[in-house]
């Protein structure tokens, strides 16, 4: 079967002890990786940092996306490339009155420019500023809070995004990031959403066995959204 949605897999919930060999199965099948940056400010938990992202980017081939769930992201964009990040996605609560400056600080190192919302966000505050991104995130809970259950309100907010960018003509990314699991791919697909993030429930609590848990992710993603048409 055909998997429609891409995979941005959140690498930072790899098991450690098992590290090297989890980052290079997923290189082989994934669509990105996905690093959540977490300063234990802008949300209350703490993620991976550069060193981490240094340490696997020479094993990686995929897109690498920092998203950067940081106070003052404009400050660590330079760190993050040159630590292997080829996308960087601040939130855009925090570079509200520097937007357009941090968006072109990140084309200037060479990456992609992501942005994304919480669900309070309005698409409203991003709108004048789409034309120059190359992804959206919308988070489908809170950032950084684990456990959280899915807001169903934000599938009427990625169908709002995509239809808007359809009459804009742009072809940014639309990404849905947060308490990710096999029940929801069908209605994000549905929506308008391009790429999932995919965390311990969607991936590792699968099967003890790494490599079993990836190929249910795969079969999931293809089944649920088998015969689903855009719906926006």
């Amino acid at each position: 079967m055909e998997r429609k949605l891409k995979i941005s897999t959140a690498i930072g919930c790899a098991d450690l002890l098992d590290l090297e060999h989890q980052v290079r199965y997923v290189d082989e099948r994934t669509d990105f990786m996905h690093l959540d940056i977490k300063d234990g400010y802008y949300v209350r938990t703490f993620g991976v940092g550069p060193e981490f992202t240094e340490a696997i980017k020479g094993i990686v081939t995929k897109p690498m996306d920092a998203h950067l769930m940081i106070q003052r992201p404009w400050e660590y964009l330079e760190t993050f490339a040159n630590a292997g990040a080829t996308w960087l996605t601040p939130h855009a609560d925090v570079i509200e009155n520097v937007a357009l400056v941090t968006i072109n600080q990140i084309k200037e190192l060479g990456c992609k420019a992501g942005v994304a919302l919480n669900p309070s966000r309005p698409l409203e505050s991003i709108r004048y500023y789409l034309p120059y991104l190359d992804k959206v995130t919308l988070m489908l809970v809170d950032a950084g809070i684990a456990g959280q259950p899915v807001i169903k309100e934000m599938y009427d907010k990625i169908s709002t995004l995509a239809r808007l960018r359809d009459d804009l003509g742009l072809d940014f990314l639309i990404e849905a990031d947060g308490s990710m699991n096999k029940s929801l791919y069908a209605n994000l697909y549905r929506a308008g959403a391009d790429m999932v993030v995919a965390g311990p429930p969607a991936l590792w609590n699968n099967d003890p066995d790494f490599e079993r848990a990836w190929q249910i992710l795969e079969d999931d993603v293809a089944r649920e959204t088998e015969g689903v048409e855009r719906g926006y």
